[in-house]
């Protein structure tokens, strides 16, 4: 059985049972601010645990996409711990209870999967009776392999009864697979699913939630008995093919190839500090391939930064293995290999993971090379201060922002005869693990939503979205999808951000309204703007979003009597801003069209802004686009503005969608059923954004700049509508200005302009020429590192210092070099030149210029850049005097 068999038997067999399939949720949760990344497979049940989902569940099945970073340390190191990982679970909202799970769980493991029963042990909680004896009588387990422990271990929360939080909880049973003794057990002969040494692994954990704690650990029985289990995929196929790890089951097998061939290794090595670093980069890369197609992208904050760890991670142990060069994106293609069948919008984004991982990897190395300085400049601190002992917070800083590994520290330090606080580091690492592990859990109320659970609980039902076009509707504007009679819902108020019935005037808050023609931000499309009036009073839109359905109308409200909770309104969207947004919008898609008929398929977008103003395009391709493409990619879009076919669009299944040709977006998430937005023939996308009737409504794209945004992926920024017709015309204007002042036609300015620079170029040549050479050895010298530096400040123009410099270089004899400075035209230009004998003894253009206290870059023999200030002649000699000596 592989494991794509493995987990499409596990589905079939609940389905099989009546439980509905759903799919995966994101590893970004939505409407879930409690929760970094989804962790588990409740998560997307949450409602349906609270009784309070909207999607008909009883019985729920799925193969949960999850992410947990608290113990990256052990990945690679242990037999079970991964950094990504799916989680196999079957879910009962108030129907079957604990004799069913049971049932069906050893059924599975031993009929489906065929298990040997007697490598099986399961843990119980202690005063779980029930839970025993079910397993000891329906099952038939000897006691001997029944365990009970207390709450830390098998109840759910963890120690829950005592330590609490409030809210819905249970006792768990948990099945363990047993490897048999293992060589670092302290004690064999006591070894129970509890010990460390993992003879015993859990590979699935049963929740009975049939309590809700109240305060002071009260357990009451709950109405509705839910279930909720948890199997550890990877950790079933390792026993199910008998590998040493789950790094090492063939889930992993096409990925560790790729790491041993960047490696320069005929194979994947498992043993030794080689091996952990092979099946750590697996992980790693992995986990930053499903996090990258849900959406995340590698930042200093948050979900980014934790992407951004765990990608620098993998590219130290890159280091360790002895890779000099970015690799990561050679390992995606065996990521996609081994998963991309469970996943195949990992294959149709491949090129867009490739370069979102190569572009954090160059990132990387350029921040690496400055902690390496950064290194060299806190070394000569401490030896100025006459200091052996580098601060802990230093190294720490060194590993978390530059990603320098510790030992590579302690090893330079080393070399220098100097230490750091070894103990104080471990302390700054593990308050690190231990925000990110409490950045992995849920609020202490588990089930808490806040002020939109409030609105839930009162029975408010999801605001209807009215903002697309409708011929139905009664008016000219609500048919444009632009307005709409509603009434108030909801109020927050910015103050305490709770709910309330009523807002008043000059208040800041947030309306709910039970229909809204405002789009709320998504997609990368801008939110609308508007009004909603009242019979005394007008609350200013100035930005929506939305949270489990609700849209959500942010602003201020200016009235004579506040607006009340029922009260009738009506919303009005700014539809001169609505409509230059529908323009950008359309646009995009036609540009996305047009770029895969240029580039080809493998052309991914990578991110997009629909503004009022203006329009972003991101997109995978590995080369700037020329002249002649742009202007290729704007004749394909505005001939199918002249086309004008109009826009349709059609509700289908995401399936049926993608089946039409209809494309999708890696990373995005669509709804069940998913709108479709088709120009003519030419375009078909999946898109629940606003758009134009037809073609012909966004009048012209004019492309205002092409330019890198990262290795591998490009961005086009455009205008349409008016804002392009102004661009014409401001554009005109200046052609029309120049054309006037060179006396010229304006088809001629190019023509015009060239000769101009060739006549002024010219011009240049001839004045140098005639300006004296100035002898930069002459003047008393400073002694430097063995030479005679003659330093000057000048008012010559630059070429005049290159000549001089010219002479400087060819010097014969004596090591000797010149620091020239210039003043003139108001700017400060300085110019450090050695001669041939100055460079074989060692001296360095660049740090003569660095030493002065100049800023720029160059070789030995010469480099130029500024100083600072109104640098005289004294001051040079002396800061190059101290710098050299």
């Amino acid at each position: 059985m592989t494991p794509d068999e493995l987990r499409e038997a596990y589905l079939r067999f609940f389905e099989e049972r009546n439980h509905t399939r759903v799919n995966s949720a994101s590893l970004v949760p939505e409407n879930d601010p409690s929760l970094l990344f989804t962790g588990a497979g409740m998560n997307q049940f949450k409602d349906e645990f609270l009784g309070k989902g909207q999607r008909g569940l009883v019985r729920a099945t799925s193969s949960q996409k999850c992410l947990r970073t608290g113990d990256l340390e052990n990945v690679g190191r242990t037999a079970g711990h991964q950094s990504f990982f799916e989680m196999l679970g079957n879910f009962s909202f108030g129907d079957y209870f604990k004799q069913d799970t049971i049932r069906w769980a050893w059924e599975f493991l031993t009929d489906v999967v065929g298990f040997e029963a007697d490598r099986l042990r399961v843990t119980v909680y202690e005063d779980d009776d029930e839970a025993a004896s079910i397993w000891r009588d329906e099952i038939g387990l000897s006691d001997d392999r029944i365990y009970r422990f207390g709450a830390k271990s098998n109840f759910w929360p963890a120690n829950a009864p005592e330590a609490g939080p409030n809210g819905p909880c249970g006792p768990c049973s948990e099945i363990f697979f047993d490897y048999g003794p293992q060589d670092q057990c302290a004690d064999p002969t006591a070894c129970d699913p509890e010990c460390d040494c993992r003879r015993y692994e859990e590979i699935w954990n049963l929740v009975f939630t049939q309590f809700e704690r109240k305060d002071g650990g009260v357990l009451v029985p709950l109405p509705q008995k839910n279930i909720d289990t948890g199997a550890g995929f990877e950790r079933l196929v390792r026993v199910l093919e008998q590998a040493p790890t789950n790094i090492e089951t063939s889930l992993f097998r096409p990925i560790l190839s790729a790491v041993a061939i960047a490696a320069g290794r005929d194979h994947y090595e498992r043993e030794g500090e080689d091996g952990v670093r092979m099946r750590r980069i697996a992980d790693h890369v992995r986990a930053a391939c499903f996090l990258v197609g849900d959406g995340v992208r590698p930042g200093n904050e948050g979900r980014g930064y934790v992407l951004r760890r765990i990608m620098r991670r993998a590219i130290r142990d890159g280091a360790g293995l002895g890779i000099e060069r970015p690799f990561l994106a050679d390992v995606v293609p065996g990521v996609v290999e081994a998963m991309g069948g469970a996943y195949p919008d990992l294959r149709a984004g491949r090129e867009l993971l490739e370069s979102v991982v190569r572009a954090e990897e160059e990132l990387f190395r350029r921040t690496f090379r400055k902690g390496m300085r950064r290194l060299e400049g806190a070394i000569e601190e401490l030896i100025g201060d006459e200091s052996s002992e580098m601060p802990a917070e230093v190294v720490f800083q060194l590993h978390d922002t530059f990603g320098f590994p510790v030992d590579v520290t302690a090893e330079i330090l080393d070399e220098r005869g100097l230490t750091f606080d070894r103990d104080r580091y471990d302390e700054l690492m593990e308050e690190q693990r231990t925000r990110s592990r409490a950045g992995q859990k849920m609020s202490d109320e588990i089930f808490e939503r806040g002020p939109i659970g409030e609105l839930i609980d009162r029975g408010t039902t999801s605001s209807e979205f009215v903002g697309y076009d409708d011929p139905a509707r009664a008016t000219a504007e609500e048919r444009r999808g632009v307005a709409a009679d509603t009434k108030l819902v909801g109020v927050f108020l910015e103050k305490d951000g709770s709910l309330h019935n009523e807002v008043r005037d000059g208040e800041t808050a947030t309306l709910v309204l039970d229909r809204s023609p405002f789009y709320a931000e998504c997609g990368g499309q801008v939110s609308d703007t508007g009004a909603i009036q009242f019979d005394d009073g007008r609350f200013q839109v100035t930005g929506v979003d939305s949270r489990e359905d609700y849209v959500l109308h942010h602003g201020t409200y200016a009235g004579s009597t506040p607006a009340r909770i029922g009260q009738a309104c009506r919303a009005l969207v700014d539809e001169v801003r609505r409509d230059a947004v529908r323009r950008n919008h359309t646009a995009t898609h036609l540009l996305h069209r047009a770029l895969k008929e240029l580039l080809g398929d493998s052309v991914q977008q990578a991110g997009s802004l629909v503004a009022p103003d203006r329009l972003r395009f991101d997109f995978t391709v590995d080369r700037a686009l020329t002249p002649e493409q742009i202007a290729a990619l704007e004749s394909a879009v505005n001939d199918q503005v002249l086309a004008n076919a109009p826009l349709e669009t059609a509700l289908m299944t995401v399936e049926a969608a993608k089946a039409s040709g209809a494309m999708a977006l890696f990373g995005e998430k669509y709804p069940e059923p998913v709108r479709v937005v088709a120009v003519g023939e030419y375009s078909r996308e999946l898109c629940g954004g606003t758009h134009c009737r037809a073609a012909g409504d966004i009048g012209s794209l004019r492309i205002t700049s092409e330019s890198s945004i990262a290795a591998g992926i490009r961005r086009i920024e455009a205008i349409t509508g008016a804002d392009a017709l102004h661009q014409m015309q401001d554009e005109r204007a200046v052609l029309g200005t120049l054309a006037r002042q060179l006396g010229v036609p304006v088809r001629e300015i190019a023509e015009r302009v060239a000769k101009l620079q060739k006549d002024v170029k010219s011009l240049r040549k001839q004045a140098v020429a005639a300006t004296p050479v100035f002898d930069a050895l002459t003047g008393e010298p400073v002694q430097a590192g063995g030479a005679r530096i003659h330093v000057h400040v000048l008012e010559l123009p630059r070429e005049a210092l290159a000549k001089a410099a010219e002479a400087v270089k060819k010097a014969s004899g004596d090591p000797v070099g010149a620091l020239m400075v210039s003043t003139h035209g108001g700017k400060v230009a300085a110019l450090a030149v050695l001669n041939e004998s100055a460079v074989a003894a060692g001296l360095d253009a660049v740090a003569l210029l660095r030493g002065a206290g100049g800023r720029g870059g160059g070789r030995p023999p010469l480099a130029q850049g500024t100083i600072p200030g109104n640098p005289t002649r004294d001051d040079l000699a002396a800061a190059i005097s101290s710098a050299l000596s």
